[in-house]
């Protein structure tokens, strides 16, 4: 019996996972259980991802002496590498000519401007004491390089025996963009990496910081870009050619009259829109031409998509499109978190074993009994039953128009509600994407997304695939979306999970049940947290959030709560 742990510990979205004789038994993000969202790591003036770890550890039975390697998805052994994290992002900056657009439209209370002015210094030190604690605990300690992790977190569960791997992220140790190629039990040296001054990532991130979104605000962006124009005179901000790009920071000042610090309900321009259309289409066409390098290089059909630029569905879905790729495989957890996976298994790989698993589901957190359940209901006082069949109920439900919160079996990781820890609504009415996104304090602009039966996705959509973990984005055949208005996006797509019954049967069973009441087989899927929230992983929090919203009703286990309902 091998086991390996994995541990994100540097930026941003910390994590830790565990991996038993190569397959996952485990996944937790600090921000689940200390309830900060994006909890920052040792770079960003936080800490390693210590109740992680516990749990991890609590959950599953093991101690220190179980674990045969731990694996750390960062490779830093100078201070020169620290230099460069810190060059990078001022001087990225001062070549921008942005500082000062920064400091006067925008102000200086963003995650990112932390890194700018200063956490990083301590970074150094913190993270070899962390290093020096691990090797005292542990009997084997892996610094891997955080590309490196990110690519094995793709390819070694994407069920592919060869593929090409693309990896996009803000930065890793000193690069922002690396090709791999997979093959067997093996991934490649980088075939070509780019610096943290051509970095894909953090250009989106700018632009997303500069109209005001925030350092997180990525998905803010890429639906925006929805309603815009594509306008030539932000094209060579990314100059694409033919299977490379260049990322020109000095044309970034173009942006500058429009950067704000942007409030809810403040007015959008249509510039705004034309700005997210430009470089949300120079990101795809950029995409696009990496692939298809590595395509030419090796005639492998087959990509896998890591780094935290593989959450613009958007981008997916436009290189599943092209003609050379058969299959694409997105790591769920495509940001940082995802390394703390990625780390472990290429670790399983280091210590001689195959290393090669098919990633069939992302709920690999907490799961809480109906006992459990029922005396967290009771201590909040809430009106509550037991239902004999409460995946039917909540189909009753949604099609009567009702808000439900949806707390089920275990804790999925990433980013996305995948029918764990969900909030569904009916789709079928127009008025419920205004009133979901009103639930959760988000922009009304702001698209939501469906989840439909594995089997009827074809039905709905234009050359659809398989897309669990909700990675991709899709039109919808003509007329359709306009069955399902409040799941329908501006531009006639939605990012899509297809559910499927032997992965998840009551959620499943919810969808097929609303199917016989409405003819739609599909619900509208959104996560279950306020905006400011990270989503719910305890039964405690789900009521919080459930009693702190206008969320009608919430079904937990077998159990029926609501505010002033039956019970």
């Amino acid at each position: 019996m091998t086991y390996v742990l994995g541990i994100n510990e540097l930026y941003h979205d910390i994590s830790a996972a565990l991996i038993k004789d190569g397959e996952i038994v485990g996944v937790m993000e600090e921000e689940r259980l200390n309830r900060v969202k994006h909890t920052p790591g040792l770079c960003w003036g936080g800490r390693e991802p210590e109740l992680s770890i516990q749990w991890l550890f609590d959950e599953f039975g093991v101690r220190d002496s179980d674990i045969d390697a731990v694996a750390v998805s960062y490779h830093m052994n100078s201070y020169l590498a620290i230099k460069t994290i810190v060059d990078a992002v001022v001087s990225n900056l001062r070549r921008m000519t942005l500082t000062n657009i920064i400091k006067q439209r925008i102000g200086s209370d963003d995650p990112a401007a932390k890194v700018v002015y200063g956490n990083i210094v301590g970074y150094f030190y913190n993270r070899k004491r962390f290093l020096a604690q691990l090797r005292r605990r542990f009997k084997r300690v892996f610094e891997l390089k955080h590309h490196l992790c990110h690519a094995a977190s793709a390819f070694r569960m994407s069920g592919f025996d060869k593929a090409n791997i693309l990896v996009i992220d803000g930065l890793g140790e000193n690069h922002s963009t690396s090709l791999y190629i997979g093959e067997g039990n093996r991934i490649s040296e980088p075939i070509r990496q780019y610096s943290q001054y051509q970095s894909l990532g953090m250009l989106y991130k700018t632009i997303t910081f500069l109209l005001g979104f925030g350092y997180f605000g990525d998905g803010k962006l890429m639906g925006l870009s929805s309603y815009g124009e594509f306008d030539p005179k932000y094209e060579n901000i990314l100059e694409v050619s033919r299977h490379d790009y260049h990322v020109n920071l000095e044309q970034i000042r173009k942006v500058g009259p429009y950067a704000r610090r942007y409030r809810m309900g403040d007015p959008i321009l249509q510039e705004h829109k034309n700005i997210a259309k430009t470089v949300q289409t120079q990101l795809e066409r950029a995409a696009v031409q990496l692939a298809e390098y590595l395509y030419k290089l090796t005639g492998y059909r087959k990509l896998c998509i890591a780094g935290g630029v593989g959450l613009n569905c958007n981008t997916n879905g436009k290189l599943l499109e092209q003609e050379f790729i058969d299959e694409l495989f997105v790591q769920p957890g495509a940001m940082d978190m995802g390394t703390a996976i990625g780390g472990a298994l290429e670790a399983y790989a280091m210590l001689g074993y195959e290393s090669k698993t098919k990633l069939k589901t992302v709920a690999y957190g907490p799961e809480y009994s109906n006992e459990q359940i029922e005396a967290a209901l009771k201590r909040a006082g809430l009106s509550y039953y037991k239902s004999s069949d409460a995946p039917k109920e909540a189909a009753q439900m949604v099609a009567d128009n009702k808000i439900v919160g949806w707390f089920q079996g275990r804790m999925e990781f990433g980013p996305r509600a995948l029918g764990y820890r969900t909030i569904m609504g009916n789709p079928c009415n127009a008025e419920m994407k205004d009133l979901v996104n009103k639930v959760k304090d988000r922009e009304l602009w702001r698209p939501l997304a469906p989840s439909v039966l594995y089997e009827d996705v074809g039905d709905w959509f234009e050359n659809a695939a398989d897309s669990a973990f909700m990675t991709l984005n899709f039109k919808y055949r003509d007329g359709m979306g306009d069955k399902v208005p409040s799941v329908k996006h501006i531009d006639n797509t939605a990012r899509i999970q297809t559910v499927h019954e032997d992965e998840n049967p009551r959620y499943y069973r919810c969808i097929n049940e609303f199917k016989k009441l409405t003819g739609s087989s599909m619900v509208l899927n959104t996560s279950f947290n306020r905006r400011i929230e990270p989503i719910v992983c305890s039964i405690d929090d789900a009521v919080q959030t459930f009693l702190s919203t206008p969320i009608d009703y919430l079904v937990a286990g077998d159990f029926i709560a609501s505010k002033n309902g039956k019970g």
